[in-house]
C-alpha cells in the first residue's frame, strides 16, 4: 500500500502491474494540477520499485484525456509564468515516462487531444479501441503544442504528415492511428482490457531491466549519426551484459541449463488498490 490521496487517477495494483486510470470522466479527463501530482506519485513509485514490471494508463468514460483543463487554462492565459511553470511540469513527466524503465501502455478508450494526444506519444504501447478518435487539435484553437510533440510526432510519422496533422487539427480515427504508427493495434471497445492484459502477457514475463535498457539504447541513438549510434549501442549492451548478477547473464544461464529464468526483481503477486 501507498499512501497519497489521489484525486483524479484511481490507482490498482495488480500483481506485477501498476493500473492508473484517470477518473474525471465528467471532465473528459482534463489535465489539472492534481491530476499532474498524481501522475508524478505514480511515476515516482515506478522507478523506485523494481518489482513494477509495467505501467498502464487509462481513461475513464468517452476519454482519454482531452488536454489541460479549461479553469488551468483561464489561469495560465493570464499568467505567463504560471504557463510556463504548467508545461514545465506536464512536459518534465512525458520525459520521465519515456525514459523510465519499465514498459508504459496507454489503454485509449475513447477521444484523446491536446496534452492527451501528448500523453499517448510518451507512451511505449498504445492500444486503441475502434472508437478511439485522437488528434493534436492546438491550431484549431489558435494555439501551438507545449508537451513535446511537435518534436515526438515527426520521429514516429515523418515531418511532412505531422504538419499536415499539426496543420488540420483533425481527428484521426483507430484505423488511421495503427497506420501511421501512432499505435500498436485497434480492437473492439469491448476488448480493450482484453487486449492490453495479452500484450502485458508478452511484456511481463521479461526482465524490467533488459527492457528498460532497451528503451534507453532507441532514446540516446536516435538522433546520433549511424556509427556513433551503434558505438553508443555497443556500449550500454557491454555495461548490462557484463556484471555477474546481470539479469543477461542469467537469461543466458537458465537458457543453457534449461530452466524458467530467475530475474533480479521480485514479483509481487498481491492485488492492492494504492
Amino acid at each position: 500500500m501507498i499512501e497519497h490521496p489521489f484525486s483524479d487517477f484511481d490507482i490498482m495494483r495488480r500483481d506485477n502491474v501498476i493500473y492508473a486510470t484517470m477518473n474525471k470522466s465528467d471532465s473528459l479527463n482534463s489535465i489539472t494540477e492534481s491530476w499532474l501530482s498524481d501522475l508524478d506519485t505514480v511515476i515516482t513509485l515506478v522507478e523506485k520499485d523494481s518489482s513494477i514490471k509495467a505501467l498502464v494508463v487509462c481513461g475513464s468514460g468517452r476519454a482519454f484525456s482531452v488536454g489541460l483543463d479549461q479553469y488551468l487554462l483561464d489561469k495560465a492565459f493570464d499568467d505567463a509564468a504560471y504557463f510556463s511553470s504548467v508545461l514545465e511540469r506536464f512536459g518534465g513527466l512525458l520525459l520521465r515516462i519515456e525514459e523510465l524503465d519499465a514498459p508504459v501502455v496507454a489503454a485509449v478508450n475513447g477521444l484523446a487531444r491536446a496534452g492527451g494526444f501528448e500523453l499517448i506519444l510518451s507512451c511505449d504501447i498504445v492500444i486503441v479501441a475502434d472508437n478511439a478518435s485522437v488528434g493534436d487539435a492546438h491550431t484549431a484553437f489558435g494555439v501551438v503544442p507545449g508537451g513535446g510533440s511537435s518534436f515526438r510526432l515527426p520521429r514516429i510519422v515523418g515531418p511532412m504528415r505531422a504538419k499536415e496533422i499539426f496543420f488540420s487539427g483533425r481527428w484521426m480515427k483507430s484505423d488511421e492511428l495503427v497506420a501511421l504508427g501512432i499505435a500498436t493495434k485497434s480492437v473492439p471497445d469491448d476488448s480493450l482490457d482484453r487486449a492490453v492484459e495479452e500484450c502485458l502477457g508478452w511484456l511481463t514475463d521479461k526482465s524490467r531491466d533488459c527492457l528498460g535498457t532497451v528503451k534507453r539504447q532507441m532514446l540516446v541513438t536516435a538522433t546520433a549519426p549511424a556509427a556513433q549510434a551503434i558505438g553508443i549501442e555497443r556500449e550500454i549492451f557491454l555495461a548490462y551484459v557484463t556484471p555477474s548478477d546481470s539479469d543477461a547473464q542469467e537469461g543466458f544461464r537458465s537458457w543453457r541449463e534449461g530452466r524458467s529464468p530467475r530475474w533480479a526483481s521480485r514479483v509481487n503477486q498481491e492485488e492492492d488498490v494504492l
